[in-house]
C-alpha cells in the first residue's frame, strides 16, 4: 500500500496548484481484520437498505422518466448481490457482526435514485480500496476483492447504461480514510445499534458544492456544522482522482477554484496542511464531485 500511496505524488499543473504529499497516513492504522470486515458489512448493509427503495418504484416510473424499462429489473439484480454480499459478511463475522443502521436517502423518484446509486457505488469502490490494506489472510483478501470487482461492474453499469456516460472514471480508484468514507456515510444514516462496534473513526463535518459545477468554475463551499473562526489559518481544499490529486487554497470568503483539468469521478477534502489529506489534517469533507467526459475525452454534461 505504501508504494500505491507513495504515487500519490504529481506535476503542478499551474502556479495555483499544489503538489502532493509523497506519503499520506490515516488515523485507522490499528484496524483489526474483524474491524475491517465489520466496516465491510456496515457497507453492504448501508447498499442494501439503498436499494431496498427501489421497489417503491415500478417499471413504467422508469419509462415515464425517460429512463430504459428494464433498468428496474437490473438494480433489482444488483439489490440481490448486496443481500448475499451482507449474508457472506455475517456468516464470517459471526456474533461479532454488526446490525443495519437507520437511513435517510434522498430518492424520491427514478432519476433521483439513479443519481443517488452513483454515489453509492463510487463510496463503495473507494472503501474496498482502502479496506485491502488491513486484510492479511489469503481468503478474506480474496473474497474482499471479489465482492469488490462486482461492485466496480455495479458502478460501471450505472455510469455506461443509466447516466449514458463513461463506464469508469480514470485508471485508478481513489483510497481515501475510513474516517473519510464514513464520513460521507454518515450523511444517509439516522442512527446506528448502540451494540455495534465500528473501528475508532472520526466523523468530519460535511462539506457542500453548489449542486451544478464544472471544472475551472469559482464557487462557493460550506461546511455542516459550519466551520470555527479561521483567524489566519489557511484552509486547502483537495481535489482527488483515483492516484492522483490537486491542491488548492481555499479562499478567506469559503471560494475555491475547481482546477480546469478535472475528469470523472473526484472527492474533495478541505485540509488544514497543503502536504497532507490525513485524518488529522482534515477538516471537511469529502464531498463527491462527477465530471463526466466523452469518447473522445472532451468535458460533457450529462442530467444524472
Amino acid at each position: 500500500m505504501r508504494a500505491i500511496l507513495t504515487f500519490l505524488a504529481l506535476v503542478i499543473l499551474s502556479s495555483s496548484v499544489l503538489s502532493l504529499p509523497s506519503e499520506r497516513r490515516d488515523g485507522d492504522s490499528a484496524l483489526t481484520e474483524i474491524q475491517a470486515l465489520n466496516f465491510a458489512l456496515s457497507l453492504e448493509h448501508f447498499q442494501y437498505y439503498f436499494y431496498k427503495r427501489l421497489y417503491q418504484y415500478e417499471p413504467q416510473d422508469f419509462s415515464n422518466a425517460g429512463l430504459p424499462p428494464w433498468s428496474q429489473g437490473r438494480y433489482a439484480q444488483i439489490f440481490s448481490h448486496e443481500l448475499t454480499h451482507a449474508q457472506f459478511l455475517e456468516n464470517i463475522l459471526g456474533d461479532n457482526a454488526v446490525e443495519p443502521c437507520t437511513y435517510n436517502f434522498p430518492d424520491s423518484d427514478p432519476r433521483s435514485f439513479v443519481k443517488t446509486s452513483n454515489i453509492v457505488e463510487a463510496i463503495t469502490s473507494s472503501t474496498y480500496t482502502t479496506l485491502a490494506k488491513y486484510l492479511s489472510d489469503p481468503d478474506y483478501v480474496i473474497s474482499i476483492s471479489s465482492i469488490h470487482s462486482v461492485e466496480a461492474k455495479h458502478s460501471a453499469w450505472i455510469n455506461a447504461d443509466m447516466r449514458e456516460g463513461a463506464a469508469w472514471s480514470t485508471a485508478f480508484d481513489a483510497p481515501l480514510s475510513l474516517s473519510q468514507l464514513y464520513t460521507m456515510m454518515s450523511g444517509f444514516i439516522v442512527s446506528c445499534p448502540s451494540s455495534n462496534s465500528l473501528p475508532p473513526i472520526k466523523i468530519f463535518p460535511s462539506l457542500t458544492f453548489p449542486s451544478y459545477v464544472i471544472p475551472g468554475q469559482t464557487v462557493q463551499v460550506s461546511f455542516s456544522p459550519a466551520a470555527p473562526e479561521r483567524d489566519s489559518q489557511t484552509l486547502y481544499a483537495w481535489f482527488i482522482s483515483g492516484f492522483e490529486a490537486l491542491v488548492v487554497p481555499l479562499n478567506a470568503d469559503m471560494t475555491v477554484t475547481i482546477p480546469d483539468t478535472l475528469q470523472g469521478f473526484v472527492f474533495s477534502v478541505i485540509t488544514n496542511n497543503r502536504e497532507s489529506v490525513s485524518d488529522d489534517a482534515t477538516v471537511a469533507g469529502p464531498a463527491f464531485l462527477v465530471f463526466d467526459y466523452d469518447y473522445q475525452g472532451n468535458d460533457q454534461s450529462l442530467p444524472m
